[in-house]
């Protein structure tokens, strides 16, 4: 192997490495947006830590759960916020990914918008296959609110760690307004 063999193969791996902690800070940065989102309704409505509590007993007790009154216990909330803060990260370090990809094919970003609504679609296309049981008690507009303000957290923080693809975007849109 040749000496630049191995600055490249490093490289790469500096790369990846960059690309998962990247991953992971979007992701953290997405869970605590919609953590503090909750919480902050959860404590206006007068019952603190309601929302984890109702989707951690849904999650460890399935579709039972959402029939009766949601018990504020421990178990449940670690077992909703360890899946969710875990949910988040993976969806960072695929978000990471896609704006690496985006630096060397702006087309991507179209990826991004289909990311955001499918994952906004399939949370509500998974509770009306589970009977609509999270709807009835966590109202859908606060779920298109956390949404956004994820997006936007996790969307500001890698805009700002991959410049060039914020300008390869801007160059995608004008080439397509220079098409017409």
């Amino acid at each position: 192997m040749t000496v630049d063999g191995i600055s490249a193969s490093s490289d790469s791996r500096t790369s990846s490495s960059d690309m998962l902690l990247d991953g992971l800070f979007t992701g953290m940065i997405g869970a605590l947006a919609v953590a503090v989102w909750y919480f902050i309704l959860d404590v206006a409505a007068g019952r603190p830590l309601y929302t984890p509590a109702l989707l951690g007993s849904w999650l460890l007790h399935g579709a039972a759960a959402g029939t009766g009154a949601v018990q504020v216990a421990p178990l449940e909330i670690a077992a909703y916020t360890a899946f969710h803060f875990v949910s988040f990260v993976v969806v960072g370090v695929v978000f990471s990914w896609l704006m690496t990809l985006i630096e060397k094919f702006p087309i991507v970003f179209f990826v991004l918008i289909v990311l955001f609504a499918s994952l906004t679609v399939g949370f509500f296309a998974l509770d009306a296959v589970l009977g609509a049981q999270l709807t009835g008690k966590l109202q859908p507009w606060t779920v298109v609110v956390a949404n956004l303000l994820a997006a936007l957290g996790m969307s500001l923080y890698q805009w700002k760690r991959h410049p060039q693809a914020i300008r390869n975007v801007d160059r995608l849109w004008q080439d397509e307004d220079d098409a017409r």
